[in-house]
């Protein structure tokens, strides 16, 4: 496959192109739907990148409740920090649908070589922006009522006044830590504020400073 495809070798030069091509051990495996990449407990040493499908990143405990920490619906890149620190998951990786997953095989050993500055500053923005991705769902389930949760949420996706939600209702109410009927109904009392409106997959602010008064 072209290296570049995956962001953390995009802006990469012909030389360290090659330097990583010489070092690196990339499989591509497609997995039916409902089938785990991974699954909380497990060791693996890979990095993986989505190039089709659909992946659901979650915790399940004992009595098959689940948390999502993320959903990817876009190609994407994930389980960087488990393969290089060599620690068992926290959550489960779980298709959607089939998909089509690339292997980096053995990702701690690439990054122990050395490797061209350009990559491991890739490396450096990539957790950067996991870390703030988890920061921003920490905000959002320290809020104390479930209208906070939301206003939360939907104040770090807008962009312009509207969400395009990526997730079904049921998986944005495990994602929120609630139920479905529960987000539903709080949903239908800010669309009869005039707070929100919803449209199928997409959500308007119509008062924002509102939103901005529940958190602030």
């Amino acid at each position: 496959m072209n290296l570049r495809e995956i962001p953390l070798f995009e802006n990469l030069s012909q030389d360290d192109l090659k330097i990583l091509e010489d070092n690196i051990d990339i499989v591509e495996v497609r997995y039916p739907k409902d089938s785990y990449i991974f699954e909380q407990g497990e060791i693996k040493n890979d990095l993986y990148y989505l190039k089709e499908g659909s992946i659901l990143v979650a915790k399940f405990d004992s009595n098959g409740k689940r948390s999502i920490i993320q959903t990817f619906n876009n190609k994407g890149i994930f389980g960087e920090v488990y393969a290089y620190l060599k620690v068992p998951y926290d959550f489960s990786a779980l298709c959607q649908k089939e998909s089509k997953v690339f292997h980096i095989k053995n990702f701690r050993n690439i990054i122990n070589k050395a490797m061209p500055k350009s990559f491991l500053l890739n490396y450096i923005d990539l957790l950067s922006k996991k870390c703030l991705v988890l920061s921003q769902k920490n905000q959002i389930n320290t809020q104390f009522t479930l209208r906070q949760k939301i206003g939360n949420f939907l104040l770090l996706e807008e962009k312009d006044n509207k969400v395009i939600l990526n997730q079904t209702r049921e998986e944005l109410a495990d994602f929120l830590s609630t139920t479905r009927p529960s987000l539903s109904r709080e949903l239908s009392k800010m669309m009869d504020e005039g707070i929100i409106k919803v449209d199928k997959k997409e959500i308007f602010i119509l008062k924002k400073n509102i939103l901005e008064n529940l958190i602030y």
